[in-house]
């Protein structure tokens, strides 16, 4: 069970202008923590390329080389695959999320993402 779960929403019909550093809010870890899972949804899925996302610890992937994606048709995708190099996310550590890829075709609507965490 989760200690803290870090929600970023990003309403209507996602577009290149949501892509990029910083997509929504960021959050100030209150407590050392352990990703256990990022889980993401869309009301509307997208057609094409997948939609990437990226989370952010102090300005570096949580993720490593292969990031959360939602992928042609997908409405939600669980990912709980995080950075050899990452040992937790340190108490005071700023915590974003970043939009690494919208499907050009028809790129989805309503996109949550969220984090789940433990103490450690």
């Amino acid at each position: 069970m989760a200690d803290r779960i870090l929600t970023w929403f990003i309403p209507g019909v996602l577009s290149n202008n949501v892509e990029g550093t910083n997509a929504s809010i960021e959050y100030v870890a209150d407590e050392d923590y352990r990703p256990v899972v990022t889980l993401m949804s869309q009301k509307e899925a997208q057609a094409g390329e997948a939609n990437v996302i990226d989370i952010n610890d102090d300005g570096v992937s949580i993720f490593g080389d292969i990031k959360p994606s939602l992928n042609q048709g997908v409405l939600t995708s669980e990912f709980d695959v995080f950075s050899s190099s990452l040992a937790y996310i340190a108490k005071g550590s700023v915590i974003t999320l970043d939009i690494d890829q919208i499907s050009g075709t028809t790129p989805g609507s309503s996109l949550t993402v969220h984090l789940e965490l433990v103490k450690i």
